[in-house]
Parts: structure tokens; C-alpha cells; sequence
């Protein structure tokens, strides 16, 4: 059987009708019997408008944050087969007892964190005014989570309580569709915005509705904010 759901969220079925008119056609009888079935049902990953509007500055932003970084140290990590033997950080290898490589911000230009701030601020609007704004944010994240999917970016992603740590895009894709499958907004007071400070050598794409002047100056010149509203 094919269902089309028409909005996001998780559906669950209970219990299931049985009716048969077995074995002489006249007779109907109904049996109910518990199913116990869920469908998890991710938002559309179909580019929107707002999603074909912000692509080219976000593209832009993040050229701008990874030009010349080239030689700037990004972490030290366990090697891997893959990695050249002159990025061996011998130093560390010989501290941890393993080896491990230098990593440069050029090789991770790719990399990058979105966020989606659950936060909605209450003041002088309705529910359903915060339910919109929610969705729309919902719906651009679903986008640009899959945009990066498609380019095989690293990606790691965070909203409210939920992180999916930097892995590559398709490792952690559904993850974040599934989070977004029952995403809620939240009040002011869960925005994720002050934790994103101290992760300055990251690119950061936040989707936000909090205030333009609550945003900390240091987070304009490491990140992409589309403001929901």
C-alpha cells in the first residue's frame, strides 16, 4: 500500500482491521489485532525558493572563510592510510603512542556546521506565527542538509539538545532528517546561539529568529545567519 503523508512528524498505527467474507461470501467478519507500526516521515529536501536565494551567499561566505587559510593548522588526529606521510605530526605521535597527522583548514575547506535554533520568540506573535516560522526553518535545513549530502561535504549539525558530530555528509544525513522528522520549536530561553562561540575555526551555516543584535559579533565573520522572519 502507498501512503502520502502531507506534512512531517512520526505516525504511528495502533491496531489493524481484518475483514473477510471466507469461506461463503455472505457472512462478514471483523477481527481487530495490534500492529504497533511507525512511519518516520522526513521533510522535503526539494530545494525552495529561499533555499535557491541563500545558496549563492552561503557558497560566497564560505570561499571568503576558507581562502588563505591554507596553511593554518586545523586539528591533530589519528592517522589514516589514506593521509601523506608528511603531515605526521611525530611530536604528538610520540605523546600518544600512535600516529597522528597534522590537519590544514585548506583540506577541510568543506566542512561545515549547521544549526538550526529551535528558539522562537514569543513576543507579540501567535503559535501559529512561531509554527510557521519553525517549518520554514525546518524546510531550509532539510535543503541545505541534502545540498551538502550531494557535494559529499563533512558536515555536523546541531539543534536544541540534538548534535550529529563532523562525519561525512552521507553518515549522518538521515540522522538529521530524522531529527528534523519531530523537530519542535522551542521557547526563547533553548537558543543554541552562545554555544557556537568557542567553535571559531569552523564554517557555521544558523538559521535563526532571534534578533539581529542578539547575535555575538565574533559568530559574522565565521558563519552564514539566515534569519527565519
Amino acid at each position: 500500500m502507498e501512503l502520502v503523508f502531507s506534512h512531517r512528524g512520526i505516525y504511528r498505527q495502533d491496531n489493524i482491521g481484518l475483514q473477510t467474507r471466507f469461506p461463503f461470501g455472505f457472512p462478514e467478519k471483523t477481527r481487530e489485532v495490534e500492529s504497533r507500526m511507525q512511519a518516520v516521515v522526513y521533510p522535503s529536501v526539494a530545494p525552495s525558493e529561499e533555499f535557491y536565494e541563500i545558496l549563492p551567499l552561503v557558497t560566497g561566505e564560505l570561499e571568503s572563510f576558507t581562502r588563505g587559510r591554507g596553511h593554518d593548522l586545523y586539528s591533530i588526529r589519528d592517522y589514516q592510510t589514506s593521509d601523506s606521510a608528511r603531515h605526521v605530526d611525530w611530536k604528538a605521535s610520540a605523546r600518544t603512542g600512535s600516529l597522528q597527522v597534522r590537519e590544514f583548514a585548506r583540506e577541510d575547506e568543506r566542512r561545515v556546521l549547521l544549526v538550526l535554533d529551535p528558539a522562537i520568540p514569543s513576543e507579540g506573535q501567535s503559535r501559529e506565527s512561531r509554527e510557521e516560522i519553525f517549518e520554514r526553518g525546518v524546510a531550509l535545513c532539510a535543503s541545505l542538509a541534502w545540498h551538502f549530502y550531494e557535494i559529499n561535504s563533512v558536515l555536523a549539525f546541531r539543534s536544541g539538545a540534538f548534535e550529529a558530530p563532523m562525519a561525512p555528509a552521507g553518515d549522518i544525513i538521515y540522522e538529521i532528517l530524522r531529527h528534523l522528522a519531530s523537530a519542535a520549536p522551542a521557547d526563547s530561553g533553548g537558543s543554541v546561539i552562545g554555544g557556537l562561540v568557542d567553535i571559531p575555526q569552523t564554517f557555521k551555516i544558523i538559521l535563526t529568529a532571534q534578533p539581529r543584535g542578539s547575535i555575538p559579533t565574533s559568530l559574522w565573520s565565521t558563519s552564514y545567519i539566515a534569519f527565519l522572519e
